[in-house]
């Protein structure tokens, strides 16, 4: 994937209307129709007061999909924008109709203007395989004319296909964007090594095949597996690692059981895989060996001291380190320990050695956050889905539409 696009740094945007698509997409306490949490709108805030402070800017953005509880407008979206910036935000419950666009007429730099959840028009979310199918729906015909700059900064999104991700004729990239692909274009292009990558957390197989992508374009020279991927190994090369933990890989396994074997084989000289584990033990933590988690039949959630030793090593020799998934059930107590170890060796790794330490979005950054190092290794993705989709190898839609369409 060549990543190649022009950003907003690149135009000047002092007295233009810019739309921004971006992603706020919120935790909303749908019995009380407020927003729990906003990070997602606390990231946007900053931008909108030093970037384009000077624009008239429209904001295009989506909250949950249809048929889900928490599928709103974003009149919520607006007053927390408000609040952030701390001046006046407008709200139309329209996207590109009457309404909308006389708001969009009459917008003035300096004010922001919100348009309603994207995700209502009914073709936002139909995967447009062919970027002219997007740019002729109406949403995009209606709204394209009406700005002078279309500034795409949902990288969360950067995955799907969407009209409004990919419809735009001309196209630049936003801050998060920019900041995205300025930290991840050094590990696709060129990363300093040795680069070890960390993979635990939900999606074993698909973190497999991105594991396996690297070491088969030479690009990765430590893999230190935990979690779910480590059960899927395990299981692959005829270790039992208990019922609990067999379930929820048994599908992936009988699929790709050769697959992961043969990897396995080929790559175990850079597979460090677990050597002991924790149960949970009536709310206390217990370290069996991995041969004994077919004896104790139970989850093995976390990864044992043995192994947090083990991973540091190779973390405290590398100049590059990307983190994506915990290497336990972070969000229980007592399977948290080892997560914030491994964030502590990559803090470490980073302040001793300036190595380049990366963690995806998703549970890993909220991991991160939680142990409150988050802010002492490189950078946190924003996005989990799509960092794996980019360490697969593969050219994300919002990325190939920058780069295509850029300016």
């Amino acid at each position: 994937m060549k990543i190649d696009y022009t950003s907003y740094k690149d135009v000047k945007l002092k007295g233009k209307k810019v739309l921004i698509r971006v992603d706020i997409n919120s935790n909303i306490d749908t019995e009380k129709m407020e927003i729990r949490d906003s990070p997602r709108i606390r990231a946007l805030a900053p931008a909108l007061n030093e970037h384009f402070k000077k624009s008239a800017v429209i904001i295009l953005a989506h909250q949950s999909r249809p048929g889900k509880p928490d599928f709103t407008d974003l009149s919520l979206h607006a007053k927390e924008i408000e609040k952030e910036i701390g001046r006046p935000v407008k709200f139309v419950k329209d996207i590109f109709g009457e309404v909308a666009t006389k708001a969009i007429k009459e917008l003035k730099p300096g004010e922001v203007l919100v348009l309603d959840n994207v995700r209502k028009f009914e073709g936002e979310m139909k995967n447009y395989e062919d970027f002219s199918d997007a740019e002729a729906t109406e949403l995009i015909q209606k709204l394209f004319p009406l700005v002078d700059y279309v500034i795409v900064d949902a990288f969360g999104a950067a995955h799907r296909a969407h009209a409004s991700i990919i419809g735009w004729p001309k196209m630049l990239a936003g801050p998060i964007t920019d900041k995205e692909l300025g930290a991840l274009k050094k590990i696709i292009e060129n990363p300093d090594k040795p680069m070890a990558m960390l993979i635990g957390g939900a999606k074993a197989i698909d973190k497999f095949k991105a594991m396996k992508y690297n070491f088969e374009s030479d690009k990765l020279d430590y893999a230190l597996c935990s979690g779910l991927t480590a059960v899927l190994i395990f299981e692959a090369l005829g270790k039992n690692m208990g019922e609990p933990n067999h379930k929820i890989i048994a599908e992936d396994l009988e699929e790709n059981h050769d697959m992961i074997k043969e990897t396995y084989e080929k790559f175990k000289d850079k597979i460090l895989l677990p050597v002991d584990l924790v149960i949970d033990d009536n709310g206390n933590r217990k370290i069996i060996t991995v041969d004994e988690a077919e004896t104790y039949n139970a989850t093995t959630g976390d990864i044992g001291p043995q192994t947090v030793e083990n991973f540091k090593e190779v973390i405290m020799k590398c100049k590059t380190v990307i983190a994506n998934g915990p290497p336990g059930i972070f969000e229980m107590e007592v399977f948290r320990e080892s997560t914030n170890k491994m964030v502590d060796a990559m803090a470490e790794a980073t302040r001793k050695n300036n190595a380049l330490t990366v963690i995806g979005g998703g549970e890993m950054g909220a991991a991160a956050a939680m142990s409150g190092k988050g802010d002492d290794v490189s950078f946190i993705s924003t996005a989990g889905g799509a960092m794996l989709e980019i360490l697969s190898g593969n050219d994300l839609p919002m990325i190939r539409a920058l780069r295509e369409k850029k300016l």
